[in-house]
């Protein structure tokens, strides 16, 4: 399988690329202005042509003006593209070619966005039309695998892993692996994904179709897709009922226990949740779908969600700075939705969250309760994905 070129080369590829793009564009015009040569008049063919092409470095309007088009021209040529493409949307990424006449007058123009071309022609009466074309694109696939020895993802982008990807990977695994305190020296990953490839060369919608991650701490994980879903090879989800963690943290400040010293009060008492230190402002998510049952202000919790969820569980979520639009009482949540922020509201000595999970009224310790697979697949589709990772094989080390 193909392997994705290596990061420290990706600058001046792109470079590359968007040259490319934009003389694949110009090209177009200029069939184009040929195949419609015959509405273009008598003389056309020995009229001498020039193609000016670049990127969206600002607005469309502005953009075009500095190409020399006219408040008329720029005008017809906006109600033309607004019903098919946001125009404040725009980006570097997004190419554009116009040709010209000898004398200057616009002749056709055409843009290319989001693997589509919009190719604006003017007839010799001075009509404008356009037509949409799709880009062709390239179906391609790769594969990587490595060792970690610092980081995970200094390990991926050293194998070739593009950042989206590498990004989609530990999504995938985030249920089950915590790639914040869990990686170790000597881990081992591996994963194959699929990918299309625009004629500038530009990597478009890539899909991880299987990956493996193994470690002394994590024990070994599995996923193949099936179905925009992901499963291991006994065919249980990877999507928990709960997330690792609620939030990006730094550190967990103190664990369940049942003697605690306050830092506040300076008394040892019970501490039957996860404190998780965070910065202040720090976005916190509902572990798991469920209800707001309280959000407010509560005493020494200071800020505070309660969450009601299925099967008797019930989170809640402290000390917050502010709660999050959308979080007020009676609101469904969804796993992963940001419901507030870190803070050091109520009796506390510093910003912080104070995670705590019940199970029918108990107090559980957040950090020993098991994965809980949300489903999984069985018949045809189990086969299909155990077939997937038996065909990625073992995480093993990139071979030079």
């Amino acid at each position: 399988m193909e392997t994705t070129p290596h990061p420290d080369r990706s600058t001046e590829r792109t470079r590359w690329f968007r040259l490319a793009g934009i003389l694949a564009a110009a090209s177009l015009l200029v069939l184009g202005l040929f195949l419609l040569r015959d509405d273009l008049g008598p003389g056309f063919e020995e009229e001498e042509l020039r193609v000016s092409s670049g990127t969206f470095t600002g607005p469309l309007d502005g953009v075009f003006k500095a190409e020399g088009l006219s408040d008329a021209e720029r005008a017809r040529v906006s109600k033309l593209l607004s019903p098919k493409i946001n125009l404040r949307r725009l980006r570097l990424e997004d190419s554009y070619s116009i040709v010209f006449s000898t004398w200057g007058a616009m002749k056709s123009l055409v843009v290319t966005k989001d693997l589509n071309t919009y190719l604006i022609s003017i007839s010799t009466g001075g009509e404008f039309s356009l037509q949409v074309q799709p880009v062709q694109v390239e179906f391609s696939s790769a594969s990587a695998s490595g060792v970690i020895t610092s980081s995970l993802w200094e390990s991926m982008t050293a194998g070739g892993v593009p950042p989206a990807v590498i990004l989609d990977y530990t999504d995938v695994f985030s249920w089950s692996v915590d790639f914040l305190t869990e990686v170790r020296e000597g881990d081992r990953w591996a994963l194959c994904w699929n990918y299309k490839k625009d004629p500038a060369g530009r990597v478009i919608s890539p899909k991880i179709i299987a990956a493996a991650y193994e470690g002394p701490e994590t024990g070994r994980k599995t996923a193949a897709a099936w179905q925009g879903s992901y499963y291991d090879e006994k065919g249980e989800s990877l999507r928990s009922m709960f997330l690792r963690a609620p939030l990006h943290y730094r550190r967990i400040s103190s664990y369940f226990t049942n003697r605690r010293f306050h830092p506040v009060l300076k008394i040892f008492r019970p501490h039957q949740g996860i404190d998780y230190a965070a910065p202040s402002g720090t976005p916190v998510s509902a572990v798991a779908d469920g209800t707001v049952s309280f959000s407010g202000w509560k005493g020494a919790n200071g800020r505070l969600i309660v969450l009601r969820h299925g099967a008797g569980y019930e989170s809640t979520y402290g000390h917050l700075s502010r709660i999050a639009r959308g979080a007020g009482r009676g609101r469904r949540v969804s796993q992963g939705d940001v419901i507030g922020y870190v803070g050091s509201s109520g009796l506390s000595s510093g910003p912080h969250l104070d995670f705590r999970v019940k199970l029918n009224g108990t107090p559980l310790n957040f950090l020993k309760i098991k994965y809980r697979s949300s489903g999984g697949v069985s018949g045809k589709a189990r086969e299909a994905v155990a077939a997937a990772i038996r065909l990625l094989g073992s995480p093993a080390p990139v071979k030079n």
